[in-house]
């Protein structure tokens, strides 16, 4: 999409982020969730995940 020059809209970034999540690959989700906070976006998903337990709170560290 990038290479495009679209952007994924939430929704989209959403889904990318919980399947590298659940594949293990929190490095990928750390980048999409990073330009998802440089666009302005508010990225729910993981506060969710945080909250319920599904991701651990190491997990912010790759965030900042």
């Amino acid at each position: 999409m990038k290479q495009d020059g679209s952007l994924p809209d939430d929704r989209t970034s959403n889904a990318l982020i919980r399947a590298h999540l659940e594949d293990g690959d929190k490095a990928a989700s750390a980048e999409f969730i990073k330009e998802m906070r440089n666009r302005g976006s508010t990225f729910g998903l993981v506060t969710n995940m945080l909250h319920d337990g599904r991701l651990d709170k190491s997990f912010l560290d790759m965030l900042f």
